[in-house]
Order: structure tokens, then sequence, then C-alpha cells
């Protein structure tokens, strides 16, 4: 499956759960390439290179009002405005200081941010959001050896391993069948642990998910020369499925149709491990979706982990009735 974008703007009407959503996806070789409108509340993380911190200064120049979020596993906490609060609490904060239109900036936001934004803002009856992504130009790879480590990439400084989101954790000593979808990028080794630390994880009921095609020409040969040891050492026999590196419409259609394919007794899980966008995607299927579940290892991004810019990405999400 690949639905990768070539044009300007693209747009696909989704189902997602009871509704029927709207994703028109924008991209462009720079912010004037791509329409960035006003916005009166601007969610962002912590900028970690140059790409991070232009995106962040581009929103908080078009919004009202801008505010930083973080999520720590170790607590279960999320810093929001200065203050930390836990998971539930965070989702009453922002759904009373939301209003429309509202941006999420997912270059520097992280996954599990990315989802419980998500969640609070259905909470809070935002049927519309717009979500931007700024490519990476380059990413920074070891300097020992580039012949010997030219498909390494320094992304991560540590990964604490897999730990529950709540609202979606999974049962791990539940002895109904589970159906994996891992979303995978470069760093195999982040594969390798869920099979070693999860004993739940059936190798052949898990598919795995390439950005394919990638960001750019050649990514995605690194990807899949990473990860082929894992797959073929651990057995994945659960299908292998391509969605273009930075579409999250792609990932909202194939999730669907693994969804629907699910037997009365199955369960779902995902692992968005793989590009930001794919998370996006992720993301969104997971807030109409509160029956599946997620392992998600929590990795620490390093900074300066890019240099340079690519594409910018704006994925305009909006609820246009239900099916």
């Amino acid at each position: 499956m690949d639905c990768r974008f070539r044009s300007n703007i693209s747009a696909f009407i989704q189902p997602l759960g009871r509704k029927l959503v709207l994703i028109r996806l924008q991209e462009g070789e720079d912010p004037t390439k791509v329409d960035l409108r006003g916005w009166k509340v601007a969610l962002h993380g912590i900028a970690l290179d140059d790409r991070g911190r232009a995106v962040v200064n581009e929103i908080r120049s078009r919004s009202k009002h801008s505010f930083e979020i973080t999520y720590s596993p170790d607590d279960l906490e999320v810093t929001f405005d200065n203050a930390r609060l836990a998971v539930d609490d965070f989702a009453a904060e922002l759904s009373a200081r939301s209003s429309t239109p509202i941006v999420l900036e997912a270059t520097t936001l992280g996954f599990v941010e990315i989802l419980l934004c998500c969640r609070a803002l259905k909470t809070a009856g935002i049927q519309e959001i717009d979500i931007i992504y700024v490519e990476p130009g380059e990413y920074k790879r070891p300097r020992s050896n580039l012949l010997l480590h030219r498909r390494d990439f320094e992304l991560s400084s540590s990964v604490p391993g897999y730990r529950a989101i709540p609202g979606n954790a999974i049962l791990l000593g539940d002895r109904k069948p589970q159906k994996g979808v891992f979303f995978l990028g470069f760093e195999d080794a982040r594969l390798l642990r869920a099979f070693e630390d999860l004993q739940m994880i059936n190798s052949e009921r898990t598919a795995i998910v390439f950005g394919v095609p990638a960001f750019r020409a050649g990514w995605e040969s690194d990807s899949l020369a990473n990860n082929i040891s894992v797959i073929s050492e651990k057995k994945v026999l659960g299908g292998m499925h391509f969605c273009g590196a930075e579409n999250p419409a792609a990932v909202v259609e194939l999730l669907s149709d693994i969804y629907a394919g699910l037997s009365a007794d199955e369960r779902l899980f995902l692992a968005p491990i793989g590009t930001k966008p794919h998370g996006v995607g992720a993301a969104l299927f997971l807030t109409e979706h509160t029956n599946v579940g997620v392992i998600y290892d929590h990795p620490h991004r390093k900074s300066g982990r890019s240099s340079d810019f690519g594409n910018w990405h704006v994925y305009s999400i909006n609820a246009i009735g239900s099916q």
C-alpha cells in the first residue's frame, strides 16, 4: 500500500471510528509554499534542532497563545504551561483552554504528547485541528567510520523501554489473540527489545509497516536493511506494508482495514516507533478506537539529532459527518 502524495495539496476522506474525516495534506519546500493560517492556540514540544526551532518560532508568531507540552513516562505526568499534571488532569486543563483554530506542532511533540493532545481535543468537542511536521534535511550519523556505520543513525540518547500509555494500555496477561502492527524506522534495537521484553507478542500475528517512499531516496533501504535481521530472527510473519513516510492518511486507511479484518475475539495493538507522520496517523486512529492498545518505548531524543530542513507538511483534520 502506498499513498504518497506528490502534489502540493491532496485530500482524503477516511472512515475513522464512527466518523467520516477529511484529511487535507499540504507539502512545500518552505513555509511560504504551504498555507499557514493564524491560530488561537498552538501546542508544541521542546525544539532539539534547527528545524524544531524554526517551526516553533513560525507557529508562535501566528498564534494568540502557545503552550509547551512534555510527557514523563516515569510518573505518567504531563508538563503543560509549566505545571505538572496527571494525564486525566491534563485532558481537562487542555480542554478548558482549547479554542479553534488550533495547531499541533508534531516536529517537536513526541508520539505520546500527540496522542494525549488528540484525545483531550476530542473531549473538548473540537472537530478540526491542524498538525504541522517538518522533515529533517539529514540525520546525524556516527563519525567514527562512515563506511562501516553508514546505515546507523544517532537519534536517541537512551530508550527507557516499553511502558503503558494511560488510556490505551494493553493487557499483557490477556489470553485473547493479539494482532500487532509495528511502524518501523532506522533503529532496529527498538523492534528487538519489544520481542525480548514483551512475551505476549506473537510474531506470526505481527505486521510491520515501513515508510516507503521515504523522506529522501535511499532512506527506505537503510530502514529495511537495519530491521531485516530482527524480522528474520523473530520470524515476523503477520504481513509487510508500505505507507509513504510523510502520509498519516495512508496509516489511517491501513489500520482501518486491519481493524475491520480482526476476528470477534482478537485484539489489536500498535507500536508506532517509525516516522512521526506515521505516529500522527496512529494517534488519530487510536483517538477513535480506545479498545486498541499501544506499546511504546519512550526514547529520549538527542539534541541536534538532525540538520537542515526537508519539506514542510500541514495535515488539516476535519470531522465532516458520521457513518
